[in-house]
């Protein structure tokens, strides 16, 4: 289960907590979980699976599934048997779709009714199949720093505390080139954890410490075979290329020195997996639109509303230069005060905008 929120005694500011010389981390060591033999291994609660908030605000909830068998992928099934099948023993069941031809996604309008078909064994099992739902819909990472390398992610676990349940603790690794040429995997002090909601908390106790949470960005996906975006050499179909001149070889053969290199996707001279690339950093940048702190500032300043075709100063002068909408204008305001010295109606908001809609109704009908 996920980590309770408990009662702080002190505020601790975050910079104080982050610095390694004026924290004492001492008391952090005395835990009586034993560390695993890979103290920085990615530490998972056990029988953790995912579901659907029931407050999600969601207009449809996906369930992908999958083949058990991978000799049996779903695209070689008869897919209308299986559309009845899914409908028949899975309820709300408003649409399917197919993603590829090893996995479906089935659409419910209810994240209750998407959460039952995660857990309708008998179905999933008469079928041969795996249900699950993208981590996105339910899950947040964020990440704290300054976090003290002798402490392995499951006694980081045991010392976390927060308002939301804490599922995945990973420690960021970095590649340090040894003495005899080799890379090694050091921890660094950065620390990711994933909770199981979908909005990121403000800030997570480790110890009484507090640690102050940012979004997670996630790594951009650059196949190291083909030099593509979107996805990695392990499911890559595709004929490689050299990430130093971009023919068709492997970079470990060709005769260019990467001082002459020629980037495949912008011919800028740069090895093709720089992040100097500027596509490189179009693609971070996108990545980092993608994640979505789920706040009320970061939900009015969205870019998924549509922006206005004119800027607000545009509009207005448009207006003014427009001679009917000003002699529309002009008509109701002169009979608005006509109307008012007659005491024949008050001039308010709702009296201007009548007068003004019949303006321009008579306008209409003339033309």
């Amino acid at each position: 289960m996920g980590k309770g929120a408990k009662k702080r005694k002190k505020k601790i500011d975050s910079e104080e907590a982050g610095s390694d010389s004026s924290a004492d981390y001492n008391s952090m060591k005395s835990f009586e979980v034993e560390p695993p033999k890979d103290k920085y291994e990615v530490f998972k609660i056990p029988d953790y699976v995912r579901y659907y908030p029931e407050d999600g605000g969601n207009f449809e909830y996906v369930v992908f599934m999958e083949s058990t068998k991978p000799e049996q992928p779903l695209g070689a099934r008869d897919m209308m048997s299986l559309a009845n099948s899914l409908k028949r023993y899975n309820k709300g069941v408003k649409q399917l779709q197919r993603i590829n031809k090893f996995k479906i996604g089935v659409i419910f309008e209810r994240p209750g009714l998407a959460n039952a078909a995660l857990t309708n064994k008998k179905f999933l099992d008469s079928h041969s199949l795996k249900a699950s739902i993208p981590a996105s819909s339910s899950e947040v990472t964020g990440v704290i720093t300054h976090v003290p390398t002798d402490l392995s992610n499951e006694q980081i676990y045991s010392a976390l505390t927060s308002t939301k349940n804490i599922v995945t603790i990973r420690r960021f690794m970095r590649r340090v080139k040894n003495d005899f040429g080799e890379f090694n995997l050091e921890p660094t002090k950065t620390v990711s954890i994933t909770f199981s909601c979908p909005n990121l908390p403000e800030s997570v106790d480790l110890n009484s410490w507090r640690f102050e949470l940012r979004p997670y960005i996630p790594p951009v996906k650059q196949c190291l075979k083909c030099l593509r975006y979107g996805h990695i050499a392990k499911f890559c179909k595709n004929a490689e290329r050299c990430s130093i001149c971009g023919e068709s070889h492997n970079f470990k053969v060709c005769t260019k020195l990467p001082k002459d290199a020629s980037c495949c996707h912008c011919k800028g001279n740069h090895i093709a997996i720089s992040s100097q690339c500027p596509v490189k950093k179009e693609q971070i940048e996108l990545n980092k639109q993608k994640v979505e702190t789920r706040s009320y500032a970061s939900i009015i300043n969205q870019k998924s509303f549509p922006p206005l075709k004119q800027h607000p100063t545009d509009l207005l002068a448009s207006l003014l230069n427009s001679d009917q909408i000003l002699n529309m204008v002009v008509e109701s305001v002169v009979k608005l005060v006509a109307m008012h010295k007659n005491s024949e109606a008050s001039i308010c908001s709702q009296s201007i905008k009548d007068t003004l809609l019949d303006t321009i109704k008579r306008n209409k009908k003339s033309q």
